[in-house]
């Protein structure tokens, strides 16, 4: 077997290939699992946004359930301020 010239490159060749093979195999499986990370951080995030958002439609109705105009002007100058330094503190 080990002098037969044909046999030594031929099985290189085929453990070079399936190393490449195995190795993008792995890669694939990781980027997979990055994926699948990064789309529930996403979804996460859209929930809390929501959930934010639902907060601040309430908050607002209850600002135009005031019946002074001044008094409702005057409820979302607040609830504009109070996002605003949300936001800031992100």
């Amino acid at each position: 077997m080990a002098g037969e010239p044909g046999t030594a490159p031929s099985l290189r060749m085929g453990n070079w290939r399936l190393t490449f093979l195995g190795a993008a195999i792995g890669l694939l499986i990781v980027l997979a699992l990055l994926m699948k990370g990064i789309v529930e951080l996403q979804v996460e995030a859209a929930q809390q946004r929501r959930l934010s958002e639902a907060v601040a439609r309430e908050a607002a109705a209850r600002c135009h359930e005031k019946t002074p105009l001044q008094a409702v002007r005057e409820c979302l100058a607040g609830l504009a301020a109070s996002a605003a330094a949300v936001s800031q503190e992100r």
